[in-house]
């Protein structure tokens, strides 16, 4: 487990089980494979794309839309 990933996990720990939020979501941009893989690995669910949302050099990337709900996440953890 990263560094990343295991940050992530005490962030969602302390918003479902400290400030009771029910949902949790994210953006993250497609050439971010290793975030994308992380975030699946906790437990977030793509929702959606926005196709070709960001320019950066020289090249379209697609914003993938990603969320977890707490009762998912405390599925998970059991």
């Amino acid at each position: 487990m990263g560094y990343g990933t295991e940050a992530i996990e005490l962030l969602l720990e302390y918003c479902f089980n400290t400030v009771n939020l029910n949902r949790i979501e994210l953006e993250v941009y497609d050439y971010n494979i290793r975030a994308i893989k992380s975030y699946r690995k906790i437990g977030f669910i793509e929702e959606g794309r926005k196709r070709q949302f960001m320019w950066n050099k020289g090249k379209y990337y697609d914003a993938i839309m990603m969320s977890i709900l707490a009762e998912e996440w405390s599925e998970k953890k059991k």
